[in-house]
């Protein structure tokens, strides 16, 4: 059975494309992947074992006449290529993650009655994936509060497929504790910014604390150089600075605590690992969906939200140490956390789609 995945934009959107290609792979099926032209998408989708092709596609909400115009214009030569792509390729399932790369793809898949399946990661979806709701047999959600966004009849509840490695974690390489600070897949300078504030006073306070911090491809080199004036000579082996880590199965093994944004691959990801969180939500995000996405976590006990305006180096600060000094409460965050992880969330999308190609033939 031949697959084919859309899945672009961010490691939001593209870490579950993969997922569910991995497990495709594992059964023998043939997968071709569709992604965009970022760098980022380049980076996240490298040396994979399946075959990436790219459509250049840009967003519409909030841009200026002319680069709407741009968009569109985009938008209609990526419907062509999709077009070609669809029919030479000739994939019995079509399975998109949403944004705006999954658009042609989805309409042509459309046109060309195949079975296609989307997948939802945040609680409230976004214009485009309303949009291709209605042109899909299949609509995947990660949280059930999702649910009442779509059409009844479509929806499944699948939670978010994370990569397989996460299920098996790399070994801990150290015996004190460990923060992840992780701004996404495209780095958050708010976030970066603030933690040239705090790790220089976490590293000086904590002499058994490890320090991971992912700043994004394009603050790498800025933050890197800035820690180098910050840091004491001495606390310089315990803080980890990368532009984008992609062994995350060794990140997340290393630490007991997480500092980051709260978009809905990252809260998947932490959901398979069990990881407490303080999260500090991108306040532009659609909908303001990573605020939704952590409120409800916070009301859970698995997490701390913090809102951008009101995260000064002293509030975070004050909450991290809290935490990092409360083993029972870090526990009873974790359990919290590993309570939303679905386990079978690639198996429950694969057999969901395939049953529907099953029926036809």
């Amino acid at each position: 059975m031949k697959w084919l995945i859309v899945a672009g934009g961010t490691g939001g959107h593209i870490i579950p494309g993969i997922a569910i290609a991995q497990e495709l792979l594992k059964m023998q099926r043939e997968v071709s992947f569709i992604s965009g032209t970022r760098k980022i998408e380049e980076v996240i989708l490298k040396n994979k074992p399946f075959k990436v092709y790219r459509l250049d596609v840009e967003g519409f909400i909030g841009r200026s006449l002319k680069d709407k115009i741009r968009a569109f214009i985009k938008m209609i030569k990526a419907i062509r290529s999709a077009y070609k792509l669809v029919r030479d390729l000739n994939p019995h399932i079509i399975f998109a993650t949403g944004g705006y790369i999954s658009f042609p793809v989805v309409l042509v898949g459309k046109l060309k009655s195949k079975k296609i399946g989307l997948h939802e990661q945040n609680i409230e979806p976004g214009l485009a994936n309303k949009i291709l709701s209605h042109m899909v047999d299949k609509i995947f959600v990660s949280m059930k509060e999702s649910k009442k966004y779509f059409p009844e009849k479509k929806v499944i509840f699948s939670g978010n497929p994370v990569r397989e490695d996460l299920l098996n974690l790399k070994p801990r390489e150290h015996s004190g504790k460990g923060l992840l600070i992780l701004g996404g897949s495209l780095g958050a300078r708010f976030i970066n910014e603030l933690s040239l504030k705090i790790v220089p006073l976490l590293l000086d306070e904590y002499k058994n604390l490890l320090i991971i911090h992912q700043t994004g491809l394009d603050d790498f080199e800025r933050i890197k150089e800035a820690y180098k004036n910050l840091i004491k000579e001495e606390n310089k082996a315990r803080l980890k600075v990368f532009p984008f880590i992609e062994d995350m199965s060794w990140g997340y093994a290393q630490v007991d605590l997480f500092l980051g944004r709260c978009g809905a691959t990252t809260l998947a990801e932490l959901f398979a690992v069990g990881l407490p969180a303080i999260f500090i939500p991108f306040p532009y995000a659609t909908k303001n969906h990573q605020e939704k996405n952590a409120k409800i976590l916070e009301e859970k006990g698995g997490a701390i939200l913090i809102r951008q305006k009101e995260a000064t180096p002293e509030k975070v600060l004050k909450e991290i140490k809290s935490l990092l000094e409360n083993e029972e409460r870090l526990k009873d965050m974790s359990q919290v956390m590993k309570s939303h992880f679905v386990k079978d969330s690639r198996k429950i999308i694969i057999e969901e789609m395939e049953e529907l190609v099953k029926n036809v033939s």
